[in-house]
């Protein structure tokens, strides 16, 4: 078996710097998937406390290797384009994720088409948001999200559930003129509690993020999506 060069263990070792950063975030989730730590330790600590810097030395090594693959050789061709793809898709989701996860104190924690008079939780939607440490009704900072509105017309509760599960929202017991859902999403499982006001000549729509860590505009995102979907469908 052929022994490797010390150039060949240099550029395995500049490609182990550039995976370091996506290594670290996948275990952040893997380990929050299985219970290994919280969301909290997951998210600002290893998430954006230790892989923004690997992900400096990640550049840092993805800059060496492509300095290295003028030399020739495949592999160290193979390993600069790597480099390259990993680091430019690394930066694309950085600059999309400018604001770190962090307090609710920075963010709202609720967001609604009607922030003045939001929808209210059912009490016992309430009751789970209580026992996953999710804010308290009176605690809940409503604000509107830019280009999404209420709709100007009362909607089926049918088809307002059948919104929600487009949404990917999952549906719980609803009434007539209530409907409820929570989403979780897949990156770090943060869940978001949707309910639907439905009122005679107006729909509201309100969604709140479940734990005390905001997803940026993620809030927004969903409520713009629910709102999307309820619109009359051709």
């Amino acid at each position: 078996m052929a022994r490797r060069t010390p150039g060949g263990w240099t550029t395995l070792a500049l490609v182990a710097g550039v995976l370091s950063a996506p290594l670290v975030v996948f275990v952040a989730v893997f380990g929050v998937s299985f219970g290994w730590w919280t969301r909290f330790f997951a998210l600002h600590q290893l998430t954006w406390g230790v892989a923004p810097w690997l992900f400096g030395l990640g550049t840092v090594c993805a800059l060496v290797l492509l300095w290295r693959a003028r030399r020739g050789g495949l592999f160290r061709v193979l390993a600069a384009v790597l480099a390259v793809a990993v680091v430019a898709v690394g930066a694309w989701l950085f600059h999309g994720s400018t604001r770190p996860y962090s307090s609710v104190d920075v963010a709202p924690r609720s967001v609604s088409t009607n922030p003045s008079e939001p929808p209210p939780f059912s009490t016992r939607l309430m009751a789970e948001r209580s026992e996953s440490g999710g804010a308290r009704e009176q605690d809940l900072n409503d604000a509107a999200c830019p280009g999404v509105a209420s709709i100007p017309r009362q909607v089926l509760a049918e088809d307002a559930t059948a919104a929600l599960q487009r949404a990917g929202f999952t549906p719980l017991p609803s009434s007539l003129f209530r409907v409820e859902g929570t989403h979780t999403g897949l990156w770090f499982q943060i869940q978001h509690d949707a309910t639907i006001r439905i009122r005679p000549g107006r729909t509201d729509v309100r969604v709140a993020v479940r734990e005390n860590l905001v997803p940026d505009d993620q809030a927004c995102r969903l409520l713009a999506r629910i709102v999307a979907e309820l619109q009359p469908r051709s």
